[in-house]
């Protein structure tokens, strides 16, 4: 980069589920965007950066705004990924094997079909029900690799990014998923992403009540929107490492009426 340019940056987005309020397994209506809205968002991006691409798309060298999904709900493939593939647009979807094709989750066969669509399918850990802090570091390296291999045979596709579940990363992570065969970690802690020599990208969680306004000041460089969400970020995360996972995850589920994604 020469010198006095300004470095290529954009936003990561971090969404769930899309769609009607799930009541089934694998959705948390906190996370739920309804399709309507994820719509209004996706032509703002596209007006905005002109495109809106995965992760892996901007690790090779595109821009855009980078869409990303956790947890391989069954909307992904019903809602979301038309959505995307009518508008031209590319995101990463993070999911776990030992989830995909149960109830409430796409199927292999949906999501080699989404990649065969232009989408990137990549690892969320192999299983959602426990979270990568709670694994002892033997433990985490066969479950990263386990995951990444699995997911690798199923859809056909290089598994080279790592969002951990729940958003609750190890000490060391990025090292021990460069160890796994990952190149990348997206984490929920939010932030742009800046190109250059970053192997973990800072996302931003939309949450079912994310309004275009606050979206549009996500967007613009040097505002205090993204700040405003980094303050809460770690109140929250303080919160979770002050309960511990499971004191955390109780009382969470208690306020809200659903589980942690």
């Amino acid at each position: 980069m020469a010198a006095g340019q300004i470095p290529r940056s954009t936003i990561a987005l971090m969404y769930h589920a899309v769609g009607s309020v799930p009541t089934g397994p694998g959705g948390d209506p906190h996370y739920t965007v309804e399709l309507p809205r994820f719509a209004a968002q996706l032509a703002l991006c596209i007006r905005s950066a002109g495109a809106t691409i995965s992760a892996r798309d901007w690790i090779a060298g595109k821009s855009g705004v980078i869409f990303t999904f956790d947890d391989g709900h069954e909307s992904n493939y019903y809602a979301a990924f038309p959505a995307l593939a009518d508008a031209g647009a590319r995101a990463d979807f993070f999911v776990n094997p030992a989830q995909v094709g149960t109830p409430g989750y796409a199927s292999w066969a949906q999501l080699r079909e989404m990649a065969q669509g232009g989408m990137s399918i990549q690892s969320h850990g192999y299983d959602h029900s426990y979270f990568l802090t709670e694994l002892s570091p033997h433990h985490l390296r066969e479950d990263l690799r386990r995951a990444r291999a699995e997911i690798e045979q199923q859809v056909g596709q290089p598994v080279t990014l790592l969002a951990p579940p729940g958003g609750r990363s190890p000490a060391r992570l990025e090292h021990v998923a460069r160890e796994c065969g990952y190149t990348h970690v997206l984490d929920s802690k939010p932030g742009r992403v800046v190109a250059g020599d970053q192997r973990t990208l800072s996302r931003l969680a939309v949450t079912a009540q994310l309004e275009i306004g606050s979206l549009q000041s996500w967007l613009r460089r040097g505002n205090t929107a993204i700040l405003r969400a980094q303050v809460r970020y770690s109140v929250l995360d303080f919160a979770k490492r002050a309960l511990g996972d499971d004191a955390y995850r109780n009382l969470r589920k208690r306020l809200l009426g659903n589980p942690v994604s």
